[in-house]
């Protein structure tokens, strides 16, 4: 099994160590958060019609086995397609590793050569 080495890279900002903020390639959790929600509320949304259309007022075994199978079918398409819109949605691709505590730390140091002038 292959090490993997962190390489953390850090600019020293009035002595103090500031990590520099790295490009990942992948999702920030605001953007999971956003398509969790989104599907959630697609998913939802579709089995109320699926049911709605089947069975109507009277609910029976059959009905809803049709509906469980309709519904199988239908959302594995349709997630598909919301996939493929999120596929085209840049928004949150790319988040900053060490954002918040180089944001922190930086703001430590503007309010130390605040007071130290």
């Amino acid at each position: 099994m292959k090490e993997i080495k962190k390489i953390r890279s850090y600019n020293k900002v009035d002595g103090i160590k500031v990590p520099t903020e790295q490009v990942l390639d992948r999702e920030s959790p605001a953007r999971s958060i956003a398509k969790s929600i989104s599907w959630r509320i697609i998913a939802s949304f579709t089995t109320f019609i699926i049911f709605y259309v089947t069975a109507g007022s009277k609910i029976a075994i059959e009905v809803i086995t049709a509906a469980v199978g309709i519904e199988a079918i239908s959302k594995m398409l349709i997630y598909f397609i919301h996939e493929r819109i999120w596929a085209n949605i840049y928004w949150g691709k790319n988040w900053m590793k060490n954002k918040l505590i180089r944001r922190i730390k930086l703001n430590y140091i503007r309010i130390k050569r605040r007071y130290t002038r």
